[in-house]
C-alpha cells in the first residue's frame, strides 16, 4: 500500500476526533512484530505514549488509562461505561464497569472487551501476533496485502444497520463480542468468554415499575457538574431529565431535528423541559447539513452504519461545551420491548423467535422486488440471517433472549455508536440504561409485561405523572406527508449518486431500473421518497463511498451471488 494512503487516513482521523474524554488505544498480544507494530502506530493517531511493553504484549494510548493490581497481576482498562470498585482482573473489568482493557500476568498477556459489547475493539491476526486498536483503518496498515470485503457484514448492514457477531466491513479484520478475550502465553494465542451474571435474572414478575425506576435513578449522575441532556420526544431521554433534574439548577436540555420530515422531538422536548423547568436548546441544522456531515459520520463510525448523520451538527456543539452528556441509549429496548413484539414472545421455538426478531428489526429494507439486482436480495437476506442466528443462538434458552438478542446486536452494534464515536470522546457521555444492575432488573421484569410499553408508562407515571402524560413519540404512528428532509434534498441525493457511481461493484448490485434512476435526478427523487427506497440510497452510497475510498486494497470486484 502506498504510504500516502496510510498518511491521508491518518490525517483525516486527526480532524475529525479529539480524544478528550477517551483514549484512542492501540497494541499488540503475542509474538509481536516490531515491523508491524511500527506500521500500526504510524497509522495510528498522533500523540501516542507506551503504557506497557513486553515480549508478549504491548499497549499504546493517547492518554494513561485506568489501572488495578491484584497480588502479581495487574491490568488497565478504558472506556468504562459502569460506575464501581477497582476491578481485581479481566472479567470484573469487563462486567462490572463494561470496560476494554489488558490484564498481565506471568507470562501472559489478556486483551479483554466489555460483557455487553458496546466498546469498539478491533483487532487482526497476523504472523502469530494479535493486533488490537479501538479503530479499523490503523489495522489495515500492519501488512501490504489486498484486503477482501466482508459482504456478510454488508449485508447486515443493508438489512439491520449493522455488522453481527465479530464482522466489520473488511474480512481481515474483527470486533471483539461481548464478555470475549484473547489471552496470549508465549507458545499459543487462545480465546476466552463468559457469561455475565445479568444472565442469571430471569422474569418473576416481582420487580415493580418504581422499583425499576429507583435502580435507575440511582445511575444518574449524581453531584453538581454542569450537565446537558440530549432530549427527544420519546421515553428515554424523558425519564432520564425527570430522575437528574433535582439539584441541578444549571442542567441543559439540547434537542435536534432527528430528519424525519415530522420533527415530533423538537415540539415533544419543548413541552418536557418546560414542565421540568429545564433550560432548552434547539439546534435546528441547515439545508446543506447532511451533505456537510455524511462522510465525516461515515468515517467516524467506520463505515458501520446508516445511521446518525443528523446528530453530528448536535454533537459538534456538544464538543465545545465540555459538560457532561446524560443519554438514554437502551432504555426502549430494555423496558420497552423494542422490536420485540407479542408474536416473538410467543414464538413456537427458539428458531422461529429468531426468524421473527429478524424480520422485526429488517423493517423490510431487503424486500422491494425494483431496487435490488436479481437475486441479490435473497443472497443478502441469508447472509444476515446466518449471521444473526449465529450471534443471539446463545441466548435461545433465555427467558429474555429476544431482548437480549436486540441490546447485543442493533443496540451495541449501531445505535451506541452515536454515545460512543458522534458524542464522544470528545465529549463524556454518561448512559445509565445500560448499567450492569440495570439490565439485571430490567431482565427480571417478564416480557408481557413490556410489550406495548405498559411497563415502561408505569415508570414514568411512578417518576412523574404530569410529565408521563404529555404527547411523546411513542403515542402511535403518524400518517400523513412529510415535510422536506435534508437527507433527500437535491444535494444530498446528488451526492449519494455520485457516491454510488464512484464503484462499479456498488452500482451492479442495484436493479437494472435503479442504476438507470441513479443517473436521473427525477427519478431518483422519486425513488427517495418511499422509506424503503432512501434506506437503501443511504445503504448503497455509503458501500460505493468505502469501496472507492479503500480502491487500492481491495481484491475484490464487487459482489458476486453464489460466491
Amino acid at each position: 500500500m502506498p504510504e500516502s494512503s496510510s498518511l491521508r487516513y491518518r490525517s483525516e482521523e486527526a480532524a475529525e476526533i479529539a480524544y478528550r474524554n477517551r483514549p484512542y488505544v492501540c497494541g499488540a498480544i503475542g509474538r509481536w512484530d516490531p515491523e508491524a507494530l511500527r506500521r500500526l502506530r504510524e497509522a495510528s493517531p498522533a500523540g501516542l505514549r507506551e503504557i506497557y511493553r513486553s515480549r508478549l504484549g504491548v499497549l499504546w494510548a493517547t492518554e494513561q488509562p485506568s489501572s488495578w493490581k491484584a497480588g502479581a497481576r495487574r491490568g488497565y482498562f478504558w472506556g468504562d461505561l459502569a460506575e464501581g470498585p477497582s476491578p481485581t482482573n479481566w472479567r470484573r473489568a469487563s462486567e462490572e464497569l463494561l470496560a476494554g482493557g489488558m490484564e498481565i500476568g506471568d507470562e501472559e498477556a489478556i486483551l479483554h472487551t466489555d460483557a455487553l459489547g458496546m466498546q469498539d475493539l478491533f483487532f487482526r491476526r497476523h504472523s502469530g501476533a494479535l493486533y488490537f486498536s479501538v479503530r479499523i483503518d490503523p489495522l489495515l496498515d500492519i501488512s501490504t496485502g489486498q484486503l477482501h470485503t466482508d459482504w456478510a457484514a454488508w449485508a447486515s448492514i443493508a438489512a439491520v444497520t449493522c455488522p453481527l457477531g465479530d464482522a466489520t466491513p473488511f474480512e481481515e479484520v474483527r470486533r471483539m463480542i461481548a464478555a470475549t478475550a484473547w489471552r496470549a502465553r508465549p507458545d499459543k494465542l487462545d480465546q476466552m468468554s463468559f457469561e455475565p451474571s445479568w444472565l442469571d435474572a430471569e422474569p418473576g414478575g416481582r420487580v415493580t415499575a418504581a422499583e425499576a425506576l429507583d435502580v435507575v435513578k440511582k445511575h444518574v449522575s449524581k453531584g453538581r457538574r454542569r450537565t446537558v441532556i440530549t432530549l427527544s420526544g420519546g421515553w428515554d431521554s424523558r425519564l432520564l431529565a425527570i430522575l437528574a433534574r433535582p439539584g441541578r439548577p444549571r442542567m441543559v436540555a439540547w434537542t435536534t431535528s432527528n430528519d424525519d420530515g415530522r420533527d415530533r422531538d423538537i415540539e415533544y422536548a419543548s413541552n418536557v423541559a418546560r414542565a421540568l423547568r429545564l433550560k432548552h436548546r434547539v439546534l435546528v441544522p441547515d439545508a446543506a447539513a447532511w451533505l456537510r456531515e455524511h462522510s465525516v459520520v461515515r468515517r467516524r463510525l467506520n463505515f458501520q452504519t446508516t445511521h446518525h448523520v443528523w446528530i453530528m451538527p448536535l454533537a459538534r456543539v456538544l464538543h465545545t461545551r465540555r459538560e457532561q452528556i446524560i443519554d438514554g441509549l437502551g432504555g426502549d429496548v430494555l423496558f420497552k420491548s423494542l422490536f420485540v413484539d407479542r408474536a416473538v414472545v410467543d414464538a413456537a421455538n427458539a428458531e422461529r423467535r429468531r426468524w421473527l426478531l429478524w424480520n422485526s428489526l429488517e423493517q423490510k429494507r431487503l424486500q422491494h422486488p425494483k431496487l435490488l439486482a436479481p437475486k441479490v436480495a435473497a443472497a443478502f437476506e441469508d447472509l444476515s440471517r446466518q449471521s444473526f442466528d449465529r450471534a443471539v443462538r446463545g441466548f435461545d434458552d433465555h427467558p429474555a433472549a429476544a431482548t437480549l438478542a436486540v441490546l447485543h446486536t442493533r443496540t451495541a452494534r449501531a445505535i451506541a455508536s452515536s454515545a460512543q464515536w458522534l458524542l464522544g470522546p470528545e465529549a463524556s457521555v454518561r448512559l445509565p440504561f445500560v448499567h450492569p444492575e440495570v439490565i439485571a432488573t430490567a431482565l427480571k421484569v417478564p416480557p408481557d409485561a413490556k410489550i406495548g410499553g405498559n411497563f415502561y408508562r408505569a415508570m414514568l407515571e411512578a417518576a412523574n405523572p404530569r410529565v408521563a402524560a404529555l404527547p411523546s413519540t411513542n403515542d402511535g404512528k403518524v400518517t400523513g406527508n412529510r415535510g422536506e428532509r435534508r437527507q433527500s434534498n437535491d444535494m444530498s441525493l446528488k451526492a449519494m449518486a455520485k457516491s454510488i457511481l464512484a464503484d462499479q461493484g456498488a452500482l451492479r448490485i442495484l436493479a437494472p431500473e435503479l442504476r438507470l434512476a441513479v443517473r436521473d435526478p427525477n427519478a431518483l427523487a422519486v425513488i427517495s421518497r418511499s422509506s424503503i427506497g432512501l434506506r437503501l440510497l443511504h445503504w448503497v452510497s455509503m458501500l460505493g463511498e468505502w469501496r472507492a475510498r479503500y480502491a487500492s486494497r481491495l481484491a475484490d470486484d464487487g459482489f458476486e451471488v453464489g460466491a
